[in-house]
């Protein structure tokens, strides 16, 4: 006995013995926010304080010592990002992880964001050394690599055997590049449009995908065999890069929603922009918020990692906030092969040699992967990055907006920081060409304004873009470009009020700009909530609406659908279920039963109706798409829409039928999965968010990464639209969301508000790694600080750096 409790004893002792070693070798990669550097090249002291939320406030007499030292501190907290940001980006992840990431680094390598960043280096940088932007970007570089060589590499660097290289700004480049990866939905989009057209006729795709549905709200502005086999090809590949984006350590920009009031409608005078982006949900979080300051400039700005300049802010003068503009910026050509070269496409009368390079992908624990990379006058052949695909007879090539000029982002974000009025901000954000941004404007001079920022393309009258088109003919071609004068814009609109929430901007006079436009719920309730008369808003009223969890869209397709099903063919608890939702008006709060109900129903609607066309590949890819789910509110309410009836059977199947099968098997497959009593399923036991971190695959220590789960109110296409896949599992992980929460006041915009998805910190064992998750989750937020003395008050850390 005694024997026993030794060895027990032993074992506590040497269990505490090896926790407070790992504690501490964990608390060694913490960095120091108490200490005095010295930094090569660095012109005179700057100062940084950290707030309570560990936000760091740069105090330079210069912008050169101003970007050099953000890069170290940016660094200092999210260093591991930015190196799988640019691995990511430059398809260079299968060199940490093996070959599970070799189809993400074909993929990724194929687009060429580094041959892209060389071009607009020689054509943009090296051409103007001298131009303030450049001068910014470069201090930026130098800081992040004087971190590099003085500072602690993160915990992952040393678990993922990272080697610490230096950046350069190429980097920067790339990762902007991959902010203008927002084309996944064209794949899905062009491929399923090809496939219905093709294969059932525009009667089918009618119903399914018509541009903008009628009576849905616009932007207000200023004043076939063959085919059918390529389009299954396309949507395989968006199944597999589908696959791509799930596994990404930082998966790609979704929407946003962002409205600005003018001071005629807000009780302190002067403008108040909201904003909310909106991006799949990662650890750490996409943004990072740094307040910097020297002489002539006071700046607040949300950054992502690696790149110098802020994708959105406010200065003392102005700010900006971001929703995609999801202008159709892509187009794909089927290709026809020369079938005794396959290097050589047709074009109009003759054969064209593809352009090809070679590039080696580098594999942990495995043989080098070669890829050859060709492309068309059309632009890039998708095939080789995808398995099963190199070999199929028409090639795709995919037309890039992105790839035809030098990338003008990082001059764009400069001169939006440093605008004072509508009309600087107005010229800055002319020169982007893509991806496609909404700028929405706010200036203490009380001006408002939107602009939907991107290079437009001319296309043929004939041409559909949400069709693949043909490479061969030359017919489909673009032919010029529009003017930016010709984009959608607003200035000061007479209602006081301008809103984007990715929804269709009305027409400029040459037609409505094509695009992947979402559903219009959000837009309906954002305008329900602000297109009233009240003209006293407060920022702590705009918090509500930007947390509001309530759709329009469902209440009205539930009255037109729920009287005409079988009510005497419905099981108890489908009846249960019905009763449920014939009161419900949308909301989607945590205790609410109607929602788990609803995507439940909706989910076996979809199964019911369109899957025995399209078959399970093109089904998966289907559900998710944005035409889809804009216009299955529609899809439903029409009677006699040829999608009703199951292809697979003799009979004729009707509407009424569908519907009435697909609550039944609702309510079945809710009792199996939640149990008998309808009143306990609640919306919070299906739908939760957990932020992942790249390293939370990991077994054991890989939940120790990962951030939640949170059970969250919320759901698709809500304001506070906590997305998410619908699926067989009846369980709702939220996949994107709000990337923050943002609320500036510019009658004192050095009081802003916001809130992160988790923290500001990449370092696990910081207190700052997730202390605004549960605020977060709850709908709360913080101060955004910019008055010095406030600043000092809440001040826990404090760095001098020194030339």
């Amino acid at each position: 006995m005694k024997l026993l409790r030794k060895i027990v004893i032993g074992l506590v002792i040497l269990i505490l013995i090896t926790g407070t070693g790992i504690f501490f070798w964990l608390n060694s990669f913490k960095p120091d926010v108490n200490t005095e550097l010295q930094l090569k090249g660095l012109k005179n002291t700057v100062e940084v304080l950290y707030d309570d939320y560990g936000v760091p406030h740069i105090y330079a007499q210069n912008e050169e010592d101003l970007f050099y030292a953000f890069g170290y501190v940016h660094a200092q907290d999210r260093l591991f990002q930015m190196e799988l940001m640019r691995r990511l980006a430059d398809g260079r992840l299968a060199e940490l992880f093996g070959k599970d990431a070799v189809g993400s680094d074909k993929f990724f390598r194929t687009l060429g964001f580094r041959k892209h960043a060389k071009w607009t280096i020689d054509s943009l940088i090296t051409k103007n050394p001298d131009a303030p932007f450049v001068k910014a970007s470069k201090a930026y570089i130098k800081g992040i690599n004087a971190y590099i060589e003085k500072g602690k590499m993160p915990l992952e660097f040393s678990l993922a055997g990272i080697p610490a290289t230096p950046f350069t700004l190429e980097d920067s480049y790339i990762i902007s590049g991959y902010m203008g990866f927002t084309f996944a939905e064209a794949f899905r989009s062009e491929s399923i449009a090809t496939y219905i057209y093709n294969k059932y006729g525009n009667t089918y795709l009618a119903d399914v995908w018509s541009q903008w549905p009628k009576g849905e709200p616009t932007i207000s502005v200023q004043s076939k065999d063959s085919a059918t086999k390529v389009a299954a090809h396309l949507a395989s590949m968006a199944n597999q890069l589908a696959t791509i984006e799930t596994k990404a350590p930082f998966p790609p920009y979704h929407g946003s929603n962002g409205w600005v009031l003018s001071g005629n409608k807000t009780k302190s005078g002067k403008p108040i922009l909201s904003n909310d982006t909106h991006i799949a949900f990662s650890q750490p979080s996409v943004w990072y918020e740094a307040h910097l300051e020297c002489a002539g400039f006071k700046f607040y700005g949300n950054f992502l990692a690696g790149t110098p300049l802020a994708a959105l802010g406010h200065s003392q003068y102005g700010g900006w906030g971001l929703t995609m503009f999801e202008n159709d910026d892509v187009d794909f050509f089927r290709e026809k092969a020369n079938p005794q070269n396959p290097n050589q496409v047709w074009y109009k009368d003759h054969w064209e040699d593809l352009k090809i390079y070679e590039e080696t992908i580098k594999v942990k624990g495995e043989a080098d992967v070669k890829l050859s990379v060709k492309s068309s006058r059309h632009g890039i052949l998708m095939n080789d990055s995808f398995d099963k695909m190199a070999d199929q007879k028409d090639p795709i090539a995919m037309w890039w907006v992105f790839n035809q000029f030098p990338s003008h982002l990082l001059e764009v974000f400069y001169d939006m920081a440093h605008a004072r009025n509508a009309a600087e901000a107005s010229k800055a954000v002319s020169t982007l060409t893509a991806p496609g941004l909404n700028f929405m404007w706010a200036d203490t001079e009380g001006n408002i304004a939107w602009w939907a920022a991107a290079k437009l393309p001319k296309r043929p009258a004939t041409v559909n873009p949400m069709l693949i088109l043909d490479g061969s003919t030359g017919n489909d071609d673009p032919i010029g470009w529009y003017d930016f004068s010709q984009n959608p814009q607003i200035l000061n609109p007479a209602r006081g009020v301008l809103y984007t929430a990715n929804n269709q901007p009305d027409d400029m006079g040459t037609g409505l700009v094509p695009g992947y436009y979402v559903p219009g719920d959000r837009a309906k309730r954002i305008e329900q909530l602000l297109f009233t008369d009240k003209k006293d808003w407060t920022p702590e009223e705009l918090r509500k609406v930007i947390n509001d969890v309530t759709s329009p869209s469902y209440k009205g397709l539930l009255k037109d659908i729920i009287p005409i099903i079988f009510a005497e063919e419905l099981s108890p608890l489908a009846k249960k279920s019905i009763e449920k939702l014939i009161p419900w008006d949308g909301s989607h709060d945590l205790e609410d039963i109607e929602p788990t109900i609803f995507y439940r129903f909706l989910y076996h609607i979809f199964v019911n109706t369109v899957k025995d066309e399209l078959g399970n590949e093109v089904f998966q890819t289907f559900e998710h798409n944005v035409n889809f789910k804009r216009n299955m509110i529609a899809l439903i309410k029409k009677e006699d829409s040829p999608w009703w009836d199951n292809v697979l059977t003799k009979e004729r199947e009707t509407r009424r039928q569908v519907l009435t099968k697909s609550l039944n098997e609702a309510a079945a497959s809710l009792e199996k999965q939640l149990g008998t009593n309808i009143e306990k399923w609640q919306w919070k036991k299906v739908h939760t968010l957990t932020h992942k971190h790249p390293l939370g695959i990991l077994p054991v220590v890989g939940n120790f990464f990962n951030v939640g789960p949170f059970p969250v109110p919320g759901g698709r296409e809500t304001i506070n639209n906590l997305d998410f896949p619908i699926d067989s599992t009846g369980i709702y992980e939220v996949s994107y969301g709000p990337a923050l929460r943002r609320i500036v006041d510019f009658a004192s915009p050095k009081t802003g508000t916001s809130v992160l998805p988790t923290g500001q910190s990449g370092n696990i064992m910081s207190k700052h790694y997730k202390d605004q998750a549960l605020l977060f989750a709850e709908g709360g937020s913080r101060a955004e600080l910019m008055n010095k003395s406030a600043i000092e008050k809440v001040q826990t850390g404090k760095i001098l750096f020194k030339p």
